[in-house]
């Protein structure tokens, strides 16, 4: 039993690395090609991919550089509180279900791709910009951290059928 809980960590360990690791490696790609070469249209010009800086919070909120510090503390108090809750629900010895983790592992991925980009830049680079649509460019990152939060919201609200049929049968 034991072994099976460890490998659940581990994989989910993997998964984070991974989605950290394509975070890192498409934001260097867009520092080497965007910055240098200019920005790209795709999909019938749909999507642009542009590089940026942002060196503020969500959205590019709280640009002040006096806050960097915080906003690095934030995401790395939020990186550990993650990773705790994360393995705390695959160590479970009956596990509620995949969604809770899934997006755990997700947020916990996102937040270190970008705490890595402001502790090695000082600032996060986002590329993705969606044409016809007013909405802020974007990176890897944020997109497998909104991945996280609609995973999280759908295991919670799985969580709370399970329950509420289990209390409707008198299982609970």
């Amino acid at each position: 039993m034991l072994a099976s809980m460890m490998g659940r960590v581990a994989a989910a360990l993997a998964a984070v690395a991974l989605l950290v690791l394509i975070d890192v490696r498409t934001k260097s790609w867009a520092a080497a090609e965007l910055r240098t070469r200019g920005p790209r249209t795709l999909v019938g010009g749909h999507l642009r991919l542009q590089y940026s800086e942002n060196k503020g919070l969500a959205f590019g909120r709280l640009r002040d550089g006096a806050r960097q510090s915080a906003i690095i503390g934030y995401s790395a108090v939020m990186s550990l509180a993650l990773l705790g809750v994360l393995v705390h629900r695959l160590l479970r010895k009956r596990p509620a279900g995949f969604l809770l983790p899934a997006g755990c592992a997700a947020l916990l991925a996102g937040t270190l791709g970008n705490l890595h980009d402001r502790l090695e830049r000082g600032y996060v680079i986002d590329f993705i910009d969606v044409q016809r649509v007013d909405w802020p460019t974007f990176n890897v990152a944020d997109v497998v951290i909104t991945l996280g939060i609609a995973l999280c919201l759908a295991g919670l609200v799985a969580a709370a059928v399970r329950h509420r049929r289990a209390s409707a049968s008198g299982l609970a």
